[in-house]
């Protein structure tokens, strides 16, 4: 009896992962590759933010570029376009009219990427891959920071992770202001907690007595810090470091070639 209970406990649990594994997470930012031609084109461009305004559809919302926007869009290098809610393959594909053709948006199973089919111009198709956070690495700072006025982040800055709940920001500080701020430090080691707005690549916190807002690029190569309170003491920090996504590509390549692999499938099947 007890055996049976415990099969049955494991095999719940076993479900349940495999069932939140396979649920598609449509909503959240993509990099855009550059297969789409432009020339021919209208093309999703860059970034691509997807939401869930409400629970009839999704909204897209994009840079574009390309010969064709001129005259399809007046002109204008942005779109915000509303998405049915997907129905086909589990919730995976959504097939629709978008920008004036017929389009087939595919989601990949991890829902890290998403296949464009455009059914009317293929030229035109393309792919998106998830924009993912990696706040960890070494960052040169610019000199855009006032240190008549300010006690500035100089030269280098490292972010480690302490937690999956914490930051640890270590650099070096030069401004007039550090002597009597930090004690006459050249150094500090602040803790920020980990981001939640914009799909963790934003940080909004106190640092070094101020109000600051850190936000990472989509490319994760660069980070630009507003004080909020401050605005002299503004700057930015652009990556040393090789971004760690790279090499978690390269290594994965495996698994790249069975999402292509579901990709084909899903889009002609």
């Amino acid at each position: 009896m007890q055996i049976s209970i415990i099969y049955c406990i494991f095999l719940v649990g076993f479900v349940h992962i495999c069932l939140s594994a396979s649920t598609p997470e449509w909503t959240g930012f993509y990099n855009v590759d550059n297969s789409c031609d432009q020339s021919k084109c209208c093309c999703l461009s860059e970034q691509v933010k997807i939401t869930k305004p409400n629970n009839a559809q999704f909204l897209i919302d994009a840079n574009v570029a390309g010969l064709p926007c001129q005259v399809q869009l007046n002109g204008s290098t942005t779109v915000s376009v509303p998405l049915p809610i997907p129905q086909d393959k589990s919730g995976f594909q959504i097939t629709t009219n978008f920008l004036g053709t017929l389009n087939r948006f595919t989601l990949s199973a991890d829902s890290q990427y998403i296949a464009h089919a455009n059914f009317d111009a293929p030229e035109c198709s393309g792919s998106a891959r998830r924009a993912v956070s990696n706040w960890v690495g070494t960052f040169n700072i610019d000199d855009s920071c006032n240190q008549g006025e300010c006690c500035c982040l100089s030269e280098q800055a490292t972010i480690s992770k302490k937690s999956d709940t914490e930051y640890l920001i270590s650099a070096r500080v030069a401004g007039t202001p550090c002597q009597a701020q930090l004690n006459g430090s050249s150094t500090i080691n602040v803790p920020i907690p980990a981001p939640q707005a914009k799909n963790g690549f934003q940080i909004t916190t106190t640092f070094l007595g101020t109000m600051n807002r850190f936000t990472l690029t989509y490319d994760n190569q660069y980070i630009a810090n507003v004080n909020i309170q401050y605005p002299r003491c503004s700057g930015m920090g652009r990556r040393v470091d090789e971004d760690k996504n790279t090499a978690s590509l390269i290594s994965s390549s495996p698994i790249l070639i069975l999402i292509s692999f579901f990709l084909f499938r899903m889009i002609y099947v």
